[in-house]
């Protein structure tokens, strides 16, 4: 398997993440039940599935070689993903801050969280689109079978030494329970 076919594949769990997002945010903006387990729980997910992981693969090993193949990264592709990656980052801060006053001031927060949330949602739903239609078919097109092959086993290493054995079913197990909880 190719190595953007990887990500492509954990972008399918992320999706799934935004689309049981959105569920929460449209439940707490209509103030019905959403869990403050879940939503640490989405805030781990959001951290270390794609964050640690599928972000962490692609900064320390496949943007470095699309840069070492002549894909710019300043002012080109490679820059405009890593910017998103760090808004990204920002809005899964704001998630998680809103969720320390949830039981003394849970209006408050719910709406912290909602917007966080939508932000989030919108901003990874257009870099997904963007990764995959343009970013991973120059990754394609422009990186050797050999280096394809040298990423893919750099991404095993991350999967088992930076995020951990298991890690990725138990997020899988997660995606299934919250899919059944809120988008049932």
């Amino acid at each position: 398997m190719k190595p953007t076919e990887e990500l492509i594949q954990e972008h399918n769990a992320i999706k799934l993440m935004l689309a049981i997002m959105n569920k929460i945010v449209e439940n707490l903006r209509h103030n019905k039940a959403v869990e403050l387990k879940d939503i640490e729980d989405i805030v781990n997910f959001l951290k270390t599935f794609a964050d640690k992981c599928h972000h962490g693969k692609e900064e320390t090993v496949l943007f470095p070689e699309l840069v070492a193949v002549g894909i710019p990264s300043e002012n080109g592709p490679v820059g405009v993903m890593l910017y998103e990656h760090t808004q990204g980052r920002a809005y899964i801060q704001a998630i998680q801050d809103g969720t320390h006053n949830w039981e003394t001031d849970h209006d408050t927060s719910a709406e912290a969280i909602a917007g966080a949330m939508s932000s989030y949602i919108a901003l990874m739903q257009n870099h997904i689109l963007k990764e995959e239609n343009i970013l991973f078919v120059m990754a394609n097109q422009r990186l050797s079978q050999q280096t394809q092959k040298e990423i893919s086993e750099k991404f095993e290493q991350i999967e088992e030494n930076v995020v951990g054995h298991g890690v990725h079913e138990q997020f899988h197990e997660l995606l299934t329970k919250l899919k059944t909880k809120y988008m049932n």
